[in-house]
């Protein structure tokens, strides 16, 4: 509350007291009634400019507690806004997090099928392999508690297992030399044996052994050595497009004139090699040769070395067919090596000549014979019930 203003605030004057009286005593005029006390002028109101009350002071407190509480409604509200930003950068984060384990777990278990398919399938493969194999395994020992009763029929049983076990060894190696010395021991063990069967099985060993020695048995490491050897050969081949003269030819040509001038008289071993150096000079300027294909002539040295990595990338194919025992790929390899030497390189050339004589040799050899199948001994066998056909 505030104090009350005196009257000479408002502006009101004190009324004087008359000179010469009594102090205490009010002045009175004689017949005049004493003038009545002064009344205190009203308090502005609450309000006004210049007299700030409780009241104004009041509501400014209350303002600044508003704007303080918005102030403060206003920080909380942008740290919970920035907490919730991060809350959802987190979450974010998280599911990124999820989803790429989630892919992963996806391809992990797709990888998981994936091979547990194959190694059903790899099973499903053994699986049938071990019956076939257990299949055998019956077969044999029903055969062979069959055979126990005669020693005939046990011979012949045994013989018709080294037979079958030396066909397959020379099918799958390509060497007749295991089957050869197999059906040998038989026909030696057969003629020791009293038994009409054995003597049956015989005749059919004998022709057999008769017939795979007649035939022709692919030698394929003959075959890939001369492979080898045409590889090694094709860099000192001498191109069409080269102007360098034949090796060989002249040394040749040179010893027969010699010999043919030391017959003559004394002058003549002279008159003949100078007839000889100036008819090579002659040879060297002018050349005759068959091309069969123009390019070959206008070919660079680049060009000429890539002719040969190609020529020699071409015999390593017909090695590996020749290996894998691939006949249709490595007939067409063979000739497309053979028409590689005579359209590009000198036929005239002595080492143009060898490779051409090696890859004909190389190119002869039959890998489509199979002499080891078709044995008439292993039918005989199956028809007496001691083998499979």
């Amino acid at each position: 509350m505030s104090e009350p203003i005196p009257p000479q605030a408002a502006g009101v004057a004190a009324p004087s007291e008359p000179m010469g009286s009594n102090a205490g005593e009010p002045a009175t005029l004689a017949g005049t009634p004493p003038p009545e006390a002064p009344i205190a002028p009203s308090l502005p109101p609450a309000g006004w400019p210049g007299q700030p009350p409780a009241a104004a002071h009041g509501l400014r407190l209350v303002w600044l507690a508003i704007v303080a509480l918005l102030l403060l409604v206003a920080v909380v509200a942008w740290w919970l806004d920035g907490r919730l930003y991060a809350t959802q950068a987190e979450i974010a984060r998280r599911l990124q997090n999820t989803d790429t384990t989630s892919i992963e777990a996806r391809t992990i278990a797709k990888q998981s099928a994936e091979a547990s398919r194959e190694l059903m399938a790899r099973v499903a493969v053994l699986e049938s392999r071990e019956q076939d194999l257990a299949a055998q395994r019956q077969a044999l020992q029903q055969l062979y508690q069959d055979f126990a009763k005669s020693r005939d029929d046990a011979f012949l049983g045994q013989t018709a297992e080294l037979i079958a076990l030396a066909q397959q060894q020379a099918e799958l190696t390509g060497s007749l030399s295991p089957l050869v010395s197999t059906l040998e021991s038989s026909v030696a063990r057969l003629k020791r044996a009293n038994n009409p069967r054995a003597a049956l099985v015989l005749r059919a060993v004998q022709q057999d052994l008769s017939r795979l020695k007649s035939s022709v048995a692919p030698d394929i490491p003959a075959a890939a050595q001369r492979l080898d050897a045409l590889a090694a050969l094709v860099d000192q081949l001498q191109p069409l497009s080269s102007a360098a003269p034949l090796e060989g030819t002249a040394s040749e040509e040179a010893s027969t004139n010699a010999g043919r001038s030391a017959q003559g008289p004394g002058w003549a071993p002279w008159l003949g090699r100078w007839a000889h150096v100036a008819w090579e000079q002659v040879r060297q300027l002018v050349s005759i040769t068959k091309v069969d294909r123009p390019n070959a002539l206008l070919m660079a040295p680049t060009q000429t070395d890539y002719l040969r990595e190609n020529l020699k990338l071409q015999v390593l194919n017909a090695r590996l067919d020749l290996l894998s025992r691939n006949a249709s790929g490595y007939k067409a390899d063979m000739r497309r090596i053979e028409q590689a030497l005579r359209a590009s390189f000198n036929e005239r050339q002595p080492r143009t000549q060898t490779a051409m004589a090696l890859a004909r040799q190389a190119g002869q050899i039959d890998l489509a014979a199979q002499p080891a199948t078709n044995l008439q001994s292993l039918a005989v066998l199956a028809t007496l019930g001691l083998g499979s056909n």
